[in-house]
């Protein structure tokens, strides 16, 4: 199993490297890397998790959900609490506080996250998945706001967050046992089968766009990511190994926690006037480190 997970994990950086080396060759641009964010956002993703959620309810499934669901609570917290002692001992400014306990706390689960489960575990590693993400797309409209702004949170936001509604309608869609047309469902597979290369090709084309001269210099980055990719995931791998729970259960939990630091971190910080070159780099660096983390710690794990 191990070996089989590393090998589409391969995979998976094979693509980024495409996406990196036809960005380099500008074989695509700023406006097809826009775009195909937008179209993942709102179109590929959910239709990725809509499919995943379309199966007949179980007990064993909705349990299985709701313990994903909560280990998905337990991951968030241990993160914020690693993210918040790493910034008072490090004494981080308030200029840049907001930048790292976000890198910090909120991975890529959705871009890399997705696609990972996908390939390693399948259909119903998404659908595990599904339930997991719920807290992101939560805590990133309220825990995430309030780390990089002092403003309200838009409920707005929030509600209309085109993962969350997914998953929520995807939930109802299980729990009630609804049977999409089978049109329907070839459809959504087959939009949702788009996510993993486009998702990698974005990816691979960001680090390809970044400059690495002034990012490799900054000590607290490494620090940062090391507490982001290392630490994180290892004190999971330590709670999860002592409870009697399937393998695919605690990989989920355990891979999530070691995702690099999501793109949204430099969307914020953009959005939210903070330290968006900081931003950039933390995303740059963590994923490219992530690289050689995620494979090791699969290894571990499986």
């Amino acid at each position: 199993m191990a070996q089989t997970v590393a090998n589409q994990i391969f995979i998976i950086f094979l693509l980024i490297g495409l996406g990196f080396f036809i960005r380099k060759i500008k074989l695509i641009n700023d406006g097809f890397t826009q775009g195909a964010t937008n179209l993942i956002i709102y179109v590929t993703l959910p239709a990725m998790v809509l499919a995943s959620m379309d199966r007949d309810f179980t007990r064993e499934l909705a349990l299985n959900g709701l313990i994903i669901f909560l280990l998905g609570g337990l991951m968030y917290a241990i993160l914020s609490i690693i993210a918040f002692i790493f910034v008072k001992v490090r004494k981080i400014n308030d200029d840049s506080k907001g930048v790292y306990l976000y890198m910090i706390i909120f991975g890529n689960v959705g871009y890399l996250g997705y696609p990972i489960m996908s390939i390693a575990f399948g259909e119903i590693g998404v659908f595990y998945a599904a339930f997991f993400n719920i807290w992101f797309n939560i805590l990133t409209w309220t825990l995430g706001v309030k780390l990089m702004s002092k403003d309200r949170v838009s409920i707005t936001k929030l509600l209309l967050n085109p993962g969350l509604l997914a998953t929520l309608l995807g939930v109802v869609i299980f729990f009630l046992s609804i049977d999409l047309p089978s049109t329907v469902k070839t459809t959504l597979e087959m939009i949702g089968n788009t996510t993993v290369p486009l998702a990698m090709f974005v990816i691979g084309a960001f680090l390809a766009d970044a400059k690495f001269s002034s990012t490799v210099k900054n000590k607290e980055l490494y620090m940062a990511s090391l507490m982001k990719l290392i630490v994180g995931p290892l004190l999971m791998v330590i709670i999860l190994f002592s409870v009697e729970l399937s393998s695919t259960i605690k990989a989920i939990p355990i891979v999530m926690s070691g995702m690099p630091s999501g793109v949204n971190t430099a969307i914020f910080a953009r959005m939210f006037n903070r330290d968006y070159k900081l931003a950039s780099q933390g995303v740059v660096l963590s994923t490219a480190l992530s690289l050689i983390t995620l494979p090791l710690l699969l290894m571990i794990i499986l």
